[in-house]
């Protein structure tokens, strides 16, 4: 059976990423919406990322859909014919890479096939920078940029997606194809998709959209991650509302948004859990700091950043049935928006009143 999410899922994976070294997977989001929705969406290039945006309800808030373009990974200089030096850029197992593969590339590479492959050394004992051994080197002259964990980019088998970077290149699937379905629906709702970059180092372009206003400070932003599973948000058990997240408590209307649509999921028999998830911190903290409504949703992900709190290091792993079930959710969120009593909405309220009396003060 055809499923769109994840056939974009396979082509946002069909080059490898990490914080800073988005420009290949960014070039092939812009092809599918270019190809998927066309001119009925406007496309923002940003320092810190793209926006997609539809406009089916006119002026007004919009629902903003977040979810970034990278995912951990090492920058590679200082190479020689031996070697180079690997700088882990985010959260990998540290305790667990010595002997893993790296596959090396380009700056912007065209596809996964790697210009060299090498062998991580120990864990540096200050610092992130490991020593990397070629065991497959590259030719003379070829000039590598980054590095990714030699997995599979790519494999659905027996009900499970598996890949090197689910975090958080399904969440961007996720976005995407809840955009084209409120698109392809003619939804009277505005719709942003927001495509972070460098989230793994510090929330860095989301936090580069919230200081710098590229998001209007009436839009809702829902943060799309792929989390890891805890008691009360396993696999298989639907996609999670998530409360809040390590650093934060979430805002209560637009989480009621997200569980008035789970209420009518549930009458079609699609699951959906709700917990505050503590094993890290999300996009929606960066923004809620900023002063945005913000709430979130995520995927129970089994091996979260490709081994942590495993035995060794292994592709991330998430159930079909929850990506389905977390395109169905904001999809209902987005139908619900307009009618939705939101800050932006009160906010527009509140100006309108205080346009109206402050005159008398």
């Amino acid at each position: 059976m055809r499923n769109p999410t994840l056939e974009l899922f396979r082509t946002l994976t069909s080059v490898p990423t990490a914080p800073f070294r988005e420009q290949a997977v960014a070039r092939k989001t812009l092809a599918w919406v270019r190809q998927r929705l066309g001119r009925r969406v406007k496309v923002s290039r940003l320092r810190g990322g793209m926006t997609v945006s539809y406009r089916g309800a006119g002026q007004g808030p919009a629902l903003a859909l977040a979810a970034h373009l990278d995912h951990p990974g090492f920058h590679l200089d200082r190479g020689c014919a031996k070697g180079c030096r690997a700088v882990l850029m985010g959260g990998h197992p540290r305790e667990l890479l010595e002997g893993c593969l790296v596959e090396a590339f380009p700056r912007a590479p065209q596809d996964n096939k790697p210009a060299a492959v090498g062998i991580l050394g120990p864990a540096p004992q200050k610092g992130d920078a490991f020593r990397l051994t070629w065991k497959s080197p590259p030719r003379p002259g070829k000039k590598l940029s980054f590095g990714v964990l030699a997995l599979t980019p790519w494999t659905v088998k027996d009900g499970w997606v598996s890949s090197r970077s689910i975090d958080d290149l399904l969440g961007c699937a996720i976005a995407l194809e809840t955009m084209r379905r409120v698109v392809s629906e003619r939804v009277k709702a505005n719709l942003t998709v927001l495509l972070h970059r460098a989230e793994e180092v510090g929330f860095v372009g989301a936090l580069d959209f919230a200081r710098g206003r590229r998001v209007d400070p009436s839009d809702s932003v829902i943060s799309i991650e792929a989390s890891r599973h805890l008691p009360g948000a396993r696999p298989g058990k639907g996609p999670v509302i998530r409360l809040g997240d390590k650093a934060s408590i979430f805002d209560s209307n637009l989480v009621a948004l997200l569980d008035g649509a789970a209420a009518r999921l549930k009458k079609r028999r699609i699951p959906v859990q709700r917990k505050r998830l503590t094993g890290g911190t999300c996009e929606a903290t960066a923004y809620l700091a900023f002063g945005y409504e913000t709430a979130g949703v995520a995927m129970p992900l089994v091996n979260y950043h490709n081994g942590i709190g495993a035995k060794a290091v292994a592709p991330e792993m998430v159930r079909v049935s929850d990506v389905d079930g977390c395109v169905e959710l904001l999809v209902e969120a987005a139908r619900a928006f307009p009618q939705a009593a939101l800050r932006g909405v009160l906010r527009a309220r509140l100006d309108k009143r205080q346009r109206r009396n402050e005159r008398f003060l």
